[in-house]
């Protein structure tokens, strides 16, 4: 079905799976809606249909899944091969699994289409998947102040520091380094402060992943 244009809204598909005979179920990203699962009839040979494709659709409400009226490019589709596809596929799973449907968070779109052409280009992978983390939990409202501790003290460079995910960092005579704390939070992503945003990322992720291990993760691990 051809999409009405006066209805198109852009989107990402996330993630889809067979349904009967020729549908899929989607999970799609979209600025005004946030996380949406829709049922697309016949869709499962429709090409555009597919990660990383940047789309305007038309969806139409109904019930838990909205119905999927139509689609048609919004761009080329992102050509990622490799890691560059793997930390994608990264990204769609903390989508899916972080943000609750039909809870809209605008704020999140443009830090996925950058952490997107990012991944495009390459290079410093790891520092797209930190920026994207710390921006994705900070609008979840999980995010916590790196430059302060639980007392509202600046970091010290010269000081250590342990993580609460739930309250924030702690003084301690051990831990995070101050240095590599601060790094992190003026964009000064040196090998220390890449690997300390590494290790704070998914201590403040964990609870909120629960135990079901990511697929993404396994891939890596696979190659």
């Amino acid at each position: 079905m051809i999409p009405d244009n006066n209805t198109l809204q852009p989107a990402w598909l996330l993630h889809r799976r067979p349904f009967r005979n020729t549908s899929l179920i989607v999970e799609l990203f979209v600025p005004a809606l946030g996380r949406v699962g829709a049922v697309v009839r016949g869709g499962r040979k429709d090409p555009l249909l597919a990660p990383f494709t940047p789309l305007w659709i038309e969806l139409k409400s109904a019930g838990e899944l909205y119905n999927f009226r139509g689609c048609e490019p919004r761009g080329q589709r992102l050509a990622l091969q490799g890691k560059p596809l793997y930390c994608g596929f990264y990204l769609n799973e903390l989508l899916i699994r972080l943000l609750h449907r039909d809870d809209p968070h605008p704020e999140l779109w443009p830090l996925y289409e950058q952490a997107l052409n990012a991944l495009m280009e390459g290079q410093c992978l790891d520092v797209a998947l930190r920026q994207f983390e710390l921006g994705l939990l900070e609008e979840m409202g999980y995010g916590i102040a790196l430059g302060y501790d639980i007392h509202g003290e600046a970091v010290r460079p010269d000081g250590y520091y342990l993580l609460d995910p739930q309250q924030g960092l702690l003084p301690a005579g051990e831990g995070y380094h101050g240095n590599d704390l601060l790094a992190i939070v003026n964009g000064d992503w040196q090998p220390a402060a890449r690997k300390t945003a590494l290790h704070l990322c998914r201590a403040l992720l964990a609870p909120h992943l629960g135990d079901k291990p990511l697929k993404s993760r396994e891939l890596f691990r696979e190659k």
